[in-house]
């Protein structure tokens, strides 16, 4: 991790908490991953950290009074914890980062209080401090989940990710902070809370929800395979995102997905390849996105082609039909231009932002 083993030295740099973090400016490189759906990485069941998943109880109230330190749920500092020491108090690296939380001696001098780096709960406290100051130095960099930007700077160092205004484009940045929020949500998080970007609801604004009952189970954009799945080069980039109820654990059918707006269904395909049950439709709002639905219950498809539907109207049953691993519905938003017979991967957008805009916040 370069970031925090190279924190006192020469070079030019950013001043965060008294010490001098160097920019680490590095190349540029692409992940050259393509589309794929495999299925939800956590599944809804609780409120917060999951608490059993942490290697000792008594570690537990630190990890959540550190948590509020550093403004970040405390399934990503335990999250961090796991890929970092694998929970091993007493863990020391070939560049000699020592502890729970591997800190470098220069970065635990500032950041320790004086206290013995392989003592877990002081470890936990520094690790609650630095990722505050981390945060306060990317603060600036907008359009990204703000804790995504935390992790990046932990591990490219705070002026790559001002430099790239997000987070940097090399292979190992990237997929430190992928590591970091899949093991938050799949692992530690008894909500599906813990990854990707705020939690997504029936608001208000212009849209209705998908799956009004569903949370966020997966996000858009890179993510390790999940434990289980068949992984190659369609698992670890997801292409749109995952909803689930956390029901049809058994029958593979959960609950109704609706038409998020009115709607012209295009194709409606019974156990497609990959995609498993699945309906494709135009938006009838400007300026006309595509969507794509996928891994409905088999048989549980509602709406025809050439159909114009309403929002609101049931178009299936989230299920498990596809290269899926659990009962959810994956949405897919596609670039109004697009060819609908002929996409490809570029065609496809975050639909984040878009339903953030459209008051599914």
């Amino acid at each position: 991790m370069v970031s925090r083993r190279t924190l006192i030295g020469g070079g030019s740099g950013l001043l965060l908490g008294g010490l001098a973090i160097p920019l680490l400016l590095g190349p540029a490189r692409d992940n050259g991953q393509d589309t794929g759906d495999i299925g939800p990485v956590c599944t809804p069941t609780g409120e917060g950290l999951r608490v059993q998943a942490v290697a000792r109880k008594e570690w537990v109230p630190a990890l959540q009074a550190a948590a509020i330190v550093a403004g970040i749920p405390a399934e990503f500092l335990a999250a961090q914890i796991e890929a970092e020491s694998g929970w091993n108090p007493q863990a020391v690296s070939p560049a000699g980062a020592r502890g729970l939380t591997q800190f470098m001696p220069g970065t635990w001098e500032h950041y320790g209080r004086g206290a013995d780096p392989f003592d877990p709960l002081a470890a936990i406290e520094a690790q609650g401090r630095y990722l505050h100051d981390l945060q306060g130095a990317v603060a600036g960099v907008k359009g990204e989940d703000p804790r995504r930007l935390v992790f990046a700077a932990y591990n490219a160092g705070p002026g790559n990710v001002l430099k790239y205004a997000g987070i940097p484009p090399f292979r190992e940045t990237r997929s430190y902070v992928a590591k970091i929020f899949d093991l938050a949500q799949r692992i530690y998080s008894a909500d599906c809370a813990g990854s990707g970007p705020p939690e997504l609801r029936p608001g208000a604004g212009t849209w209705i929800h998908p799956l009004p009952q569903g949370r966020l189970t997966s996000g858009f954009g890179p993510r390790p395979c999940p434990t289980g799945a068949s992984c190659n080069r369609w698992t670890t980039f997801h292409f749109g995102l995952d909803f689930s109820t956390g029901r049809g654990r058994t029958t593979g059918r959960g609950a109704t997905v609706i038409a998020p707006t009115p709607l012209r269904i295009t194709l409606v395909q019974e156990l497609a390849p990959g995609y498993g049950s699945r309906i494709m439709a135009r938006c009838l709002w400007a300026p006309g996105y595509i969507f794509d639905f996928h891994h409905f219950a088999v048989g549980s498809m509602k709406v025809r082609p050439g159909q114009d539907v309403e929002a609101g109207t049931p178009l299936g049953i989230e299920g498990n039909t596809g290269n899926s691993t659990a009962a959810h519905l994956h949405f897919q938003v596609i670039k109004p231009e697009s060819n609908e017979q002929h996409m490809i991967h570029a065609d496809t957008i975050d639909p984040t932002p878009i339903l953030v805009e459209k008051g599914i916040v």
